[in-house]
């Protein structure tokens, strides 16, 4: 998408995404983001591009960190970035192009922002983010803690910084070039996804206690010795320093919610993570360095091997998404298929890789399944049952009108690909390489 709009491109409406509600309006749920990929992809190209793009996002979120967790000692400041890096999801969707750095980044500023009183600024990041990225509804965690905290602690109303938060999302939302499309994906996506416990659609996975122990115990385990430490520093609870005691109670707020996401959605521990991070960075920031410099140290150390092994395995795994070819099957669809004859995809996430190779063809799906879902809900449920093969995937396909399916050499793709390997009788196998195959569908008339 960043290629198409640097090539100014972009389309009003994807019809290759046939069962989607792109196929009537481009609703890209990282718009933004990709608008402010699209220079770069153009002066630097694709790859190198978004890698460039994506470690000036990690820097902005290190830098708002440190800016949220003040002035620090060296060695202070250093663990926060060791724990951020201690998490494999966070640094792989980072390592992936994703806006998560600088999703993340936002979130940690609106609590000091609105403690500050910098609410133009704050309406800013706001419409940014709202228009840059769907998950814009996370500001409401860190807002909804700055409100509480500031009741609780000053017995006020936080207005201000509500309004603020509220008209800059407004204005980013209403900035959307496709605006019905994209708010009717966004409502999908906020309260019509039920969490899929059995794993099946990653989107949605609850990640279970090993997931979340892997990517996020060392933060948690930070957060909780923070937050130790803060109660037993006699600042932290003297009555007198309200701005200290807000300060805390907020983040704990922010810290408390932001976990509670985590453990409902595979997808929250890239908002905890940082969140816990600054949390306890915060509620030990006024203990003097010299008595934390030995811990730092001694803690840095052990947290560093975690940090290697998950730096590995996202490179590992972001480097194999980068070896992704599949343009021998698209070059094989556009030049043995009708144009706009139909592909059926086992997997969405195939939709990228073959639009950008062969717009001959149009797909089942495209882009993230909250778009099939938001333009049939029972076509979803039943395109979901048969991807999982708990129901025979045929009558779906004919019933769609796909001659074509596609499926790719993967852990994700080998059960369909398997099934359509012990029924000759209905796909023929007519292309293969050592990713993906294409096999026509057999009419049954």
């Amino acid at each position: 998408m960043a290629e198409l709009l640097a090539g100014g491109e972009l389309p009003r409406a994807l019809p290759w995404a046939k069962h989607t509600i792109l196929a009537d309006g481009f609703s890209d749920l990282h718009l933004g983001y990709h608008a402010l990929l699209a220079p770069f992809v153009l002066v630097l190209g694709g790859v190198v591009g978004g890698k460039v793009l994506t470690v000036l996002s990690v820097a902005t979120l290190l830098v708002v960190l440190l800016w949220v967790t003040g002035p620090q000692h060296p060695a202070r400041g250093l663990l926060p970035l060791l724990l951020l890096g201690a998490s494999g999801v966070f640094l792989l969707r980072s390592m992936g192009m994703r806006p998560i750095p600088l999703a993340a980044a936002a979130t940690l500023a609106v609590i000091p922002l609105a403690a500050r009183g910098r609410h133009r600024l704050l309406a800013l990041v706001s419409a940014l983010y709202a228009f840059s990225y769907a998950a814009f509804p996370l500001l409401t965690l860190p807002l909804l803690a700055h409100v509480l905290a500031r009741a609780a602690t000053r017995r006020e109303l936080a207005v201000r910084p509500v309004l603020a938060v509220a008209l800059g999302a407004l204005l980013g939302v209403l900035a959307h070039p496709n605006l019905s499309a994209f708010l009717t994906v966004l409502r999908v996506q906020l309260f019509e996804v039920a969490v899929d416990h059995a794993g099946g659609n990653l989107e949605y996975a609850a990640p279970g206690v090993s997931a979340f122990a892997r990517d996020a115990a060392l933060a948690c385990g930070a957060l909780l010795l923070g937050g130790i430490v803060a109660c037993r520093e006699p600042r932290a609870l003297d009555p007198s320093d309200g701005a200290r005691r807000e300060e805390l109670l907020a983040w704990g707020l922010l810290a408390l919610m932001s976990l509670l996401l985590a453990l409902r959605h595979v997808r929250g521990v890239d908002t905890f993570v940082p969140v816990a991070v600054a949390a306890a960075a915060v509620a030990t920031r006024s203990i003097q360095p010299r008595a934390t410099r030995a811990p730092t140290v001694l803690l840095g150390l052990l947290v560093l091997p975690f940090v290697v092994l998950h730096a590995h395995a996202a490179f590992t795994t972001s480097r194999a998404f980068e070896r992704i070819d599949a343009s021998g099957a698209a070059t094989w669809l556009a030049r043995h298929t009708d144009e706009g004859a139909e592909v059926f995809l086992q997997d969405y996430g195939a939709f990228p890789r073959l639009f950008r190779a062969n717009r001959h063809n149009v797909y089942t799906l495209g882009l993230d399944p909250g778009f099939m879902r938001a333009h049939d809900p029972d076509l979803y449920r039943a395109y979901d049952a048969a991807v999982r093969l708990s129901r025979d995937p045929l009558p779906l396909i004919e019933r769609l009108g796909a001659r074509y399916v596609y499926v790719e050499n993967s852990a994700n793709g080998r059960a369909f690909y398997e099934h359509l390997r012990r029924h000759p009788a209905r796909y023929a196998p007519a292309y293969q390489d050592s990713f993906a195959a294409v096999f026509v569908v057999r009419r049954s008339d």
